[in-house]
C-alpha cells in the first residue's frame, strides 16, 4: 500500500514540517499540531515527524500538544515553499519517570506494548496494508500462514478479540477457510493507532480473550475536505470526506477482484471462482462544545469465492464455495465531565451471514452480536486514575450443514474496576478486577489483574504482571451444549524496557497456564485441520489444559541517519491438550522460533521510500497418523523476504503515491503443513496460495494530504 511521507510544495500550497520530541530527544508519536485559529492540523508519525499543508501565508502561531506534556507554540513565517518548526516538549510532571509510563495510554486505555499508526502499517513490506499482518512482525505474534487471525503467545486466533474504538468486533476478519488466510476487514487509514496486548496483558475493561486484545483506535476529525481514489492490481476504490465546522463525514467504497492477479501470478490454490468483494463504509465524527467526541462508523462487505481442495481420504477434490456478507456498526461518545472525570459510552452491532457448499452439501454460519458499554474514569493525585464500568454482550449463532442445524444465544454481562496509582518515583501499581455472568452457561467468573512497574532511572523500567482471563468456549460447541464452563488462562510475566534517544529495547519472559479448555470426542481425529469443527461430536467436557512459556525481544532504532528498523525475536515452548487431541502436543500455529527484521527508509530529495521485511519461523508441527508420537512431525523452516517501493510524484495542489510490493522475492519454498488420509496412505502439502506475490497500487487525494478510507 502507500505512505504519504512528503510532497513537493506547489503553486499556492505551502508546507510546514518538523519533528516533535521530549527533552531526551525521544520522538513523540501522536502529538497534535495545529495552526491557531485555523481548522488545519496534523498528527506526528511513529518517528515524531509531521507535515501540514496550507494555503495561508505570513506569520501564524503553530501549537503542539501531547498527552502528559506541556503545550508549546512557535511563531512561524509561512513563505512561498516550506517552513520548518521543531518542538521539544516538557512534561507536565516533575517525575519524568512516571510520565514516561503514563504516556503509553490515555485514561482507561489498555497498555500498548507494540503500537503502529496508519503509516507504519502501510509501509511494512509484505503486509500489503493489512493491520494484523503488520502487527505480526512484533514479538509474541506467530506468522498466520494459512490460517486467519492473530496468534499471540501460543494462543489460537479465537483467543484474540478485536476492539474498534473500544467496542467488540465479533468477526474482524474474513471467513476462516481451509488453507486460505483472510485479512482483517478494516483499512489502515481509518486508525490513529493499532496494537495487540502481549505479556503486559490488558486491563479489566476488556474481557472474553484468553490471550490478547487487538485494539484499533480511529483518527479524529480531518483538517479539510478531500476526495480520494485508489487503483490497485486487485481492484479500485473511491471516497469523499466533507469537513464541516466541528464535524466530518466520510463515504466511500471499494471493489476487489483477484481475477487479473490470479491469471498473471501462478497459483497453488485451484480457484474455481476468483475472490471478489464489494465494500462500502461511512464514518461520521462530531466534536462537542466541551471537547468531547462522537463517532459513528458503518461498514458493509460482500465477499465470494470458490476453489478445489484435495481430499486425501478420497484421492479426489472437494469443491468449496463461500459467500460472506458482513455488516458492522459502531457508535461511541467520549466526554469530559468537569476537570477530572471522563465518560465513555458505546454500542456496536456485528452481523455476519456466511454460506456456501462443500460439493453438493450446503452449509451456513450466521452470527449476530451486540455490545453496549459505559465507563467512567477519574484522574487524581499526580497522574493516577481510576476507571469503573459495565458492559453487555448479546450474541447468537445459527449454523447448519447438509440438512443439520443448531443454534444458541446468550447474554453476557460484566462489571469492572481498575486503578493506576503512582506510589512513588520508583513504583507504579496498575490493578483491576472484572466479573462476568453468562445467562446461557449460568455461570459467573471473577478475574483479577495486577501490574507492578518499577522505574530504574529515567530510561528504563521493569514490570511484573499477573492476570487471570476467562473466555466462553467456541460458539460451534455452545450451539450443541450448555454443559460447559468458561475456559481460563493464568498469566505471569516480567518485562524490561530501555529507552534512549531514538532507540528502544524491550525484553519479556512469560508463562501462561491454560485451564478448563474444551475437550470433545469425535469418531476420528480432526484437529480442525480443514473444514472447522467436526460435524459429529459424541461428548463435551472441560478437562483440557495446556501451557505456554517463552521470551520476546525487540530492538527498535529510529535514528534519522538510518531511517527506521526493528528486530524482533520470540521463543515459544507450548503444549496443549484440547478439542480432540489424544494427548498434549505443540499445535501447528505455534512455531518455536520467530524472527522479524523490518526496515523503511525515505531517500531525501528523491520522493522515494524503500522498505523491507524478512521473516523466519521454525517448522510447524502437523499430524501424521503413521507416527505414534502425536504432532512430532514438522515442516521445513519458513522464510520470507518482502520488498516495497513508494514514489510520491510532484503534483499541483493534490497528493499522490505510487507503490509496488513484492512478497517472497527469493521464491523460498514455503510449506504450512500436511493433510493426511485417515489411514495415512495419502497426504497433501498445504501451500500458500502462490509462491510469490506482487501488489501495484496508486493513491490520489484531492484537497488534503490525509487519507480517511
Amino acid at each position: 500500500m502507500l505512505f504519504p511521507l512528503s510532497a513537493n510544495s506547489q503553486e499556492k500550497l505551502k508546507t510546514i514540517y518538523g519533528k516533535v520530541s521530549d527533552l531526551e530527544f525521544k520522538a513523540l508519536s501522536g502529538a497534535t499540531i495545529k495552526l491557531k485559529g485555523k481548522q488545519i492540523g496534523a498528527f506526528t508519525d511513529s518517528l515524531g515527524y509531521f507535515k501540514v499543508n496550507t494555503r495561508f501565508s505570513g506569520k501564524h502561531w503553530l501549537f503542539c500538544s501531547s498527552v502528559g506534556f506541556r503545550t508549546d507554540s512557535v511563531l512561524v513565517d509561512i513563505g512561498k515553499d516550506s517552513t520548518r518548526a521543531d518542538f521539544q516538549l516538557k512534561t507536565t510532571n516533575n517525575d519524568l519517570n512516571a510520565v514516561n509510563i503514563v504516556l503509553k495510554r490515555k485514561i482507561g486505555e489498555v497498555p500498548r506494548t507494540y503500537t503502529l499508526n496508519e503509516y507504519d502499517i502501510v509501509t511494512t513490506a509484505g503486509a500489503v496494508g493489512d493491520v494484523s499482518a503488520a502487527l505480526q512482525t512484533f514479538p509474541g505474534a506467530s506468522p498466520a500462514g494459512n490460517e486467519t487471525g492473530l496468534f499471540i503467545h501460543g494462543g489460537t486466533s479465537q483467543e484474540t478479540q478485536a476492539f474498534f474504538d473500544g467496542m467488540l468486533v465479533k468477526n474482524a476478519f474474513g471467513s476462516r477457510l481451509p488453507d486460505v488466510a483472510n485479512r482483517s476487514r478494516f483499512s489502515a487509514f481509518l486508525f490513529e493507532r493499532t496494537t495487540f496486548t502481549g505479556s503486559e496483558g490488558y486491563g479489566a475493561e476488556y474481557g472474553e480473550a484468553l490471550s490478547s486484545a487487538f485494539i484499533m483506535d480511529t483518527k479524529g476529525i480531518p483538517g479539510a475536505s478531500s476526495t480520494e481514489f485508489s487503483l490497485l492490481s486487485l481492484g479500485a476504490g473511491a471516497a469523499h470526506t466533507e469537513r464541516f465546522k466541528n464535524s466530518s463525514l466520510m463515504v466511500g467504497g471499494n471493489y476487489y477482484n483477484f481475477g487479473l492477479n490470479n491469471s498473471v501470478i501462478p497459483q497453488n490454490t485451484l480457484w474455481r471462482e476468483d475472490p471478489r468483494q464489494y465494500q462500502t463504509s461511512t464514518h461520521y465524527k462530531l466534536r462537542t462544545k466541551t471537547g468531547g467526541m462522537v463517532k459513528v462508523y458503518a461498514d458493509y462487505s460482500d465477499t465470494r469465492l470458490a476453489f478445489d481442495i484435495r481430499n486425501p481420504n478420497k484421492d479426489s477434490f472437494d469443491l468449496l464455495g463461500n459467500t460472506n456478507r458482513n455488516f458492522y456498526l459502531n457508535a461511541t461518545y467520549r466526554e469530559y465531565l468537569g476537570a477530572d472525570w471522563k465518560l465513555f459510552a458505546g454500542a456496536a452491532y456485528n452481523r455476519t451471514l456466511e454460506s456456501g457448499k462443500v460439493n453438493a452439501d450446503p452449509y451456513n454460519q450466521n452470527d449476530n452480536a451486540w455490545h453496549e458499554k459505559i465507563t467512567l474514569s477519574r484522574s487524581f493525585a499526580n497522574n493516577s486514575l481510576i476507571t469503573l464500568g459495565g458492559e453487555l454482550f448479546q450474541n447468537s449463532r445459527a449454523e447448519g450443514y447438509a440438512g443439520m442445524y443448531r443454534s444458541y444465544s446468550d447474554v453476557l454481562s460484566a462489571l469492572f474496576v481498575s486503578a493506576d496509582v503512582f506510589v512513588s518515583k520508583v513504583l507504579s501499581v496498575r490493578s483491576g478486577i472484572r466479573g462476568e455472568y453468562s445467562a446461557y452457561l449460568n455461570k459467573y467468573n471473577l478475574s483479577p489483574r495486577l501490574d507492578l512497574i518499577f522505574f530504574a532511572g529515567r530510561k528504563s523500567s521493569f514490570t511484573l504482571n499477573y492476570a487471570s482471563y476467562y473466555q466462553k468456549p467456541d460458539d460451534s460447541f455452545l450451539a450443541q451444549t450448555a454443559k460447559l464452563k468458561y475456559e481460563e488462562s493464568i498469566n505471569y510475566a516480567l518485562l524490561y524496557e530501555l529507552k534512549i534517544p531514538h532507540r528502544n529495547l524491550k525484553a519479556e519472559v512469560f508463562y501462561k497456564d491454560y485451564r478448563d479448555l474444551t475437550k470433545i470426542t469425535t469418531p476420528v481425529f480432526s484437529g480442525f485441520q480443514a473444514y472447522g469443527p467436526p460435524v459429529v461430536i459424541y461428548d463435551f467436557n472441560n478437562q483440557g489444559s495446556g501451557y505456554s512459556r517463552g521470551f520476546d525481544l525487540l530492538w527498535r532504532d529510529q535514528s534519522f541517519a538510518v531511517g527506521e528498523y526493528y528486530v524482533s525475536y520470540s521463543y515459544l515452548d507450548t503444549k496443549r491438550n484440547y478439542i480432540d487431541y489424544p494427548v498434549a502436543g505443540r499445535p501447528p500455529f505455534a512455531p518455536e522460533h520467530v524472527l522479524n527484521i523490518v526496515g523503511r527508509k525515505y531517500i531525501t530529495g528523491s520522493n522515494i521510500q524503500v522498505s523491507g521485511t524478512y521473516t523466519f519461523s521454525s517448522g510447524r508441527t502437523y499430524f501424521n497418523p503413521l507416527n505414534p508420537v502425536f504432532l512430532s512431525d514438522k515442516t521445513r523452516h519458513f522464510n520470507n523476504l518482502s520488498l516495497g517501493l513508494s514514489y510520491i510524484p510532484p503534483m499541483k495542489r493534490n497528493f499522490a503515491v505510487f507503490n509496488i510490493t513484492f512478497a517472497n522475492v527469493p521464491g523460498f519454498n514455503q510449506v504450512y503443513g500436511y493433510r493426511y488420509s485417515y489411514d495415512g496412505s495419502r497426504s497433501e502439502a498445504i501451500l500458500p496460495p502462490s509462491k510469490r506475490g506482487v501488489l501495484i497500487s496508486f493513491l490520489l487525494n484531492i484537497g488534503d494530504g490525509q487519507f480517511n478510507h
